[in-house]
């Protein structure tokens, strides 16, 4: 899956399936789509090649060839693939055996292609960066989205914790079957009066996935010693497109955070680069990953699947992410 400026199409390029001695090659069978994708493509995302290029932070598949040096995988294993470079949606690839992961049983291979970024993702922000503990109240926006969904998930495997989420109204019933506790029109210019409302002493986590104004705005909701965590911008895309008034309206509004009101309010405010993790503490990294994979097992979690597309469906599959229909995770097939 190729994508370039404007689209994305499907190419056939050479592959060579002779794997170097640390690499193992997989036959893809699902891939997630990220709004990650979307941002390499528009070249959003520094230190990544523009396009064309091949898309695909994560999939799934089977391992059909291994390198002479690989221990912990062999043919024929279930396996997902997350690399935190594009390059995934392809129908084989070569990659290192470090990149792969041996999904449990019981997973299908729609769920291990939702798995990594989603949850990872949820799971650093809440446990490691967030320090959730139980009694606390943490606000998620995009609360159908794929990350929103997972981090409802994790937030409410401690005990008591108070989950309040953004959505459109359309999406709240089945935001609150996944956990919620208070739904919330994310359309609603004032919805950070309605949080308020809810939460009057404030939340003690608020995630924020768009930038922008509206994280200026969940700054202000957090109490004390609490903590905002900014994992997307995707308030910079309209549609299929960027739009630049938002990327200003998001720098000035980002730019703009006065460290005197953080001491004053004994207020965190943080980010989160799930590639940068994978690179810095792979450790860490594989640690969370198997952790989630032991809830998944327990049935504490669960992916919730919006669509599978083809990959010649990719277009209609983008614009469902992108225009934010979809109610958990887009998940693309050769």
């Amino acid at each position: 899956m190729v994508g370039l400026k404007k689209f994305s199409q499907v190419q056939r390029l050479p592959f060579n399936r002779n794997p170097e001695d640390s690499q193992v090659v997989v036959k893809v069978r699902s891939c997630g789509l990220n709004f990650a994708d979307i941002y390499t493509r528009q070249g959003l995302v520094r230190n990544e090649p523009g396009p064309p290029f091949v898309m695909g932070l994560e999939c799934s598949g089977v391992v059909v060839g291994v390198g002479s040096k690989v221990e912990n995988l062999k043919e024929g294993d279930r396996v997902v693939v997350h690399t935190g470079k594009p390059g995934l949606q392809t129908e084989f690839l070569c990659v290192e055996s470090s990149s792969c992961f041996v999904v449990p049983e019981s997973m299908s291979f729609d769920e291990a292609a939702a798995f990594p970024v989603n949850y990872l993702t949820a799971y650093f922000c809440l446990f490691d960066i967030g320090n959730l503990r139980s009694n606390q109240t943490v606000l998620i926006p995009s609360a159908a989205g794929g990350v929103g969904w997972a981090a409802t998930q994790l937030a409410k495997s401690i005990p008591n914790v108070r989950v309040v989420g953004l959505a459109s109204p359309s999406k709240h019933e089945a935001i609150r079957a996944n956990g919620v506790d208070v739904t919330i029109d994310s359309r609603d210019p004032c919805w950070d009066a309605a949080v308020k409302a809810a939460c009057p002493q404030g939340v003690d986590i608020a995630l924020d996935c768009t930038s922008g104004d509206n994280f200026r705005r969940t700054q202000l909701l957090v109490k004390d010693l609490g903590r905002a965590i900014l994992i997307g911008a995707n308030d910079m895309i309209a549609g299929e497109t960027l739009s630049f008034w938002r990327i200003i309206c998001s720098w000035w509004y980002s730019a703009t955070i006065k460290p005197v009101d953080l001491v004053l309010n004994s207020r965190v405010v943080a980010g989160f680069h799930l590639t940068h993790v994978k690179t810095r503490l792979p450790e860490r990294y594989r640690e969370a990953l198997l952790h989630l994979f032991e809830l998944y097992e327990k049935n504490v979690i669960r992916p919730q699947i919006d669509s599978v597309w083809t990959f010649s469906q990719i277009t209609e599959a983008t614009n469902r992410l992108s225009q934010r229909k979809n109610i958990g995770k887009v998940i693309l097939t050769p």
